[in-house]
């Protein structure tokens, strides 16, 4: 493996680790203080994350890593993964 795709490699794992606790931050903030969901906070979480997908799809698509096609066919995959094409992943 050459260095420039070491270094990739190495700046994605740490964009998946921030983006990782980025997450587990506002699974938190989207709780009240006696442990409800606060709704508005909950569809500014995913309105956040779904900016945040929307835009790494865009970069690997306009950077020729793959084409729109081989991204929904790999989405299409990946839903599968837990037996239903339902669309979502499961949450860890």
């Amino acid at each position: 493996m050459g260095l420039i795709n070491w270094i990739f490699d190495f700046y994605q794992q740490y964009r998946i680790d921030q983006l990782q606790k980025e997450t587990a931050q506002a699974a938190s903030s989207v709780r009240t203080s006696s442990g409800a969901v606060d709704a508005e906070r909950l569809e500014r979480a995913i309105g956040e994350l779904a900016l945040a997908v929307k835009t790494v799809q865009r970069i690997v698509v306009e950077k020729g890593i793959c084409t729109p096609d081989e991204f929904h066919a790999k989405l299409r995959q990946i839903d599968l993964e837990d037996g239903q094409a339902d669309g979502r992943a499961p949450i860890p």
